[in-house]
């Protein structure tokens, strides 16, 4: 099987989505290219955005249990001139992805984590720059952070390969049925056949959403009816 997951590094969904998509990494049920749709690509002033921000985080918090620290609040979202951009953060994605399969997920894990527990401002470019450099230091890959830094900057030839992969994953979410936009995630199995697992089904938790995964592979294997599958997810 493999995985296509559409998300954008920012997105406080997404980071409710986490346990779940970390789950399916360690699983090692088939490969995850990670799909950023830009939904914050592009920068804009924190201040615009802060306190709709922290309403949501909020909420999320409390629906899905996934922490928001007061260093969060105070070191992000009211930075003095602070810029809110999934860009850097996107391009080390890219980055990572080309060293070695399977580190484009752990960035985008680690770097939550970074910015919504530890008040890191995953915005900025140096400091992706090091959480990408950790990242692929733990897989024993060199990484020179600041060369990366530069990289990451507007206008590099990192950013037009980006470009090009922001445009046609946000065309992929576009032309899914219903789209409510992200987290989603497709699965396609061997013989082509997709099932498309909403925001919704990856808020479960690490246990709930590979239990449906594989009630979904069994469904779509034919081991179960479609109608047994909805009255396994309805218990």
């Amino acid at each position: 099987m493999t995985f296509t997951y559409l998300f954008d590094p920012l997105c406080g969904w997404c980071y409710a989505a986490a346990p779940a998509i970390k789950a399916l990494r360690e699983a090692e049920l088939g490969n995850i290219a990670m799909a950023p749709v830009g939904l914050f690509y592009n920068p804009r002033p924190t201040s615009d955005i802060a306190d709709f921000a922290k309403t949501n985080d909020e909420r999320i918090q409390s629906l899905s249990g996934q922490e928001f620290s007061d260093a969060y609040f105070e070191n992000v979202l009211q930075k003095p001139d602070g810029v809110f951009s999934s860009r850097a953060l996107t391009l080390a994605t890219l980055f990572l992805e080309t060293q070695q399969l399977g580190l484009a997920g752990e960035l985008l894990h680690t770097a939550q984590i970074r910015r919504y527990v530890e008040g890191i401002d995953t915005s900025d470019t140096s400091e992706v720059a090091n959480i990408a450099k950790q990242v692929a230091a733990e897989q024993g890959i060199e990484v020179d952070s600041q060369a990366l830094a530069e990289l990451l900057q507007d206008g590099s030839p990192l950013q037009q390969q980006a470009d090009q992969m922001v445009q046609q994953a946000s065309q992929l979410l576009s032309r899914l049925p219903g789209s409510g936009g992200v987290p989603q995630l497709i699965m396609t199995n061997e013989e082509g056949q997709n099932y498309i697992f909403s925001g919704a089904d990856l808020y479960q938790g690490a246990e709930g959403f590979l239990g449906l995964v594989n009630t979904v592979q069994m469904a779509l294997s034919g081991e179960i009816t479609p109608e047994m599958m909805e009255q396994m997810q309805e218990k």
